[in-house]
């Protein structure tokens, strides 16, 4: 008996260790030195989400609590707070942004999905020379000159499933949207009638990747394993929902490995000639074959299937709830509406948005401007590690600990904004200077720095034609059965519940 009481002496001391004392201590240490520049938010194991998920239960609001620690310590630049068994180093200040922003070589990001052979190969996994090669030759296909040649096919995706769709739910509307155009940027032609699980494609990943993200965030024993485990959680003693996950993911892979192989066959005989009208998958395939045949090969089917998986999660969800967003505050605030419903209707008319028209529409920009700085769905960066010990402006952070860049905090102080916590979008509109004391690293709605958002013009070319075409189309209104509005997460920051708004058809 007594052995046995010592045994579980122990293993309690271990744990109370492990989870309390092993990451507060250099926490408090922090405190001491930086004062009331840092802030404490620690929460045993879950750390920093658990921040965030306990914000969403008693603000309905993801943000709230971190938003209202640093309105009400205006001098904080920095929250400290737990990941697990690490301290985790979350950086608000401006000067913190910028350093960690610039100096990306020194922190590893943390695999959000934690699968093998998904996305480790995509741009925005990749780390050192493989990401500058990748980076670089993707970059191009990303100016407005190359995107410009999109501008029909997003016009024609946004009315057609606008028709189809029953618009009950507003962040699966969006994603559904986003999705087609991803998959029509990437397989071009090819990608019509492509369907994963017996769905169409961007319907079947859309779900996919939002319950993988899911599990890791509500439910403890998949969080922990993932964060003991890394990649070989999905192996380790895994749950029916975890193994049905790898199934469907390995189906997925499959699918669209059949995908590229029978467009490098095409390229093979007949290659395209004109790089203007290629899609990303055309340009991938045709730089394989030729460095293929020149013995240098650096890409290969794999790096191209991770890219579209990469590509697509980056440009389906963030873009879908940047839109859901902007069409909550339109339906929240009719008198908006009514102004950027104005603007479209002299603007564009009756007509599909042109490389013309399109960056006449000041007013639709200014709303999706201002969603970005108040509800950014990106509200955090991809967490990282500290590869080595590093030295941030007055912070020496510790190999192996957590880090946070909180690119959208600034977004909410007075400090940088006028009433920073009012939903103002002619605050864009203003001739005037907009930002305050600003460092270039106030305002950053997709990351900044070197590593900043590859996709963000293409992000806002299709907000804004999406925003457009649907306001031109229904009248965006609230749904007078829902109670209580709440901003969650679905990975990204999302408007809920899901049937939040109604879309009523204009006569």
């Amino acid at each position: 008996m007594l052995t046995l009481f010592i045994a579980i002496v122990i293993v309690l001391s271990l744990a109370l260790f492990f989870i309390f004392i092993q990451p507060l201590v250099p926490l408090l240490l922090l405190k001491l030195k930086l004062g009331d520049k840092a802030i404490i938010m620690f929460y045993p194991i879950f750390g920093f989400i658990g921040i965030f998920m306990r914000s969403i239960k008693t603000n309905q609001d993801v943000m709230k609590s971190i938003n209202v620690a640093l309105r009400n310590n205006p001098r904080a630049k920095i929250i400290l707070s737990n990941f697990l068994n690490k301290p985790c180093i979350m950086f608000a200040g401006t000067e913190y942004l910028k350093q960690s922003y610039q100096d990306h070589d020194d922190f590893e990001k943390l695999d959000p999905f934690m699968l093998p052979s998904f996305m480790q190969k995509g741009l925005a996994m990749s780390e050192g020379e493989n990401w500058k090669r990748q980076r670089k030759f993707l970059a191009p296909a990303f100016t407005f000159e190359k995107l410009k040649s999109r501008l029909p096919m997003m016009n024609q995706v946004v009315e057609d499933i606008a028709e189809k769709d029953d618009k009950t739910n507003l962040n699966d509307f969006m994603s559904r949207i986003t999705g087609e155009i991803i998959v029509k940027s990437f397989f071009g032609k090819l990608g019509e009638g492509f369907q994963l699980e017996g769905k169409e494609a961007w319907v079947a990943l859309t779900k996919l990747t939002g319950e993988i993200s899911l599990i890791m965030m509500d439910n403890l024993y998949a969080f922990v394993k993932s964060l003991l485990f890394g990649v070989k959680t999905w192996t380790i003693l895994p749950t029916k929902q975890e193994k049905d996950v790898v199934r469907r993911v390995e189906n997925v892979r499959i699918k669209l490995n059949e995908l590229i192989l029978n467009r490098v066959e095409q390229l093979k005989d007949s290659p395209v000639q004109d790089q203007d009208k290629m899609v990303f998958l055309d340009l991938y395939v045709t730089e394989y074959l030729k460095q293929k045949k020149q013995n240098e090969q650096q890409i290969d089917l794999e790096e191209i299937l991770h890219q579209f998986i990469t590509l697509f999660f980056a440009g389906t969800d963030s873009t879908a709830t940047i839109c859901g967003t902007c069409l909550y505050y339109l339906a929240k605030y009719p008198e908006i509406q009514s102004e950027i419903l104005e603007e479209v209707n002299e603007v564009i008319g009756n007509a599909d948005i042109n490389e013309d028209n399109l960056n006449k529409l000041i007013k639709v920009n200014a709303l999706i401007q201002e969603v970005l700085r108040l509800r950014n769905p990106a509200f955090v960066t991809l967490f990282r590690t500290v590869k080595r010990d590093k030295q941030v402006q007055d912070i020496k952070l510790k190999k192996g600990w957590a880090l946070v860049q909180m690119h959208n905090a600034n977004s909410i102080l007075d400090s940088h904004f006028d009433n920073a916590t009012e939903f103002n979008y002619k605050r864009w509109l203003s001739k005037d200077t907009i930002i305050k004391n600003d460092n270039g690293y106030i305002y950053i709605p997709l990351t900044a720095g070197p590593r900043n958002c590859i996709g963000y013009h293409m992000a806002l070319m299709e907000a804004k034609i999406i925003i457009a075409l649907l306001i031109r189309k229904y009248k965006i209104l609230l749904n007078p059965a829902v109670q209580q509005i709440r901003f969650g997460i679905k990975f990204f920051q999302c408007v809920e519940p899901d049937n939040c708004v109604l879309f009523e058809k204009r006569i």
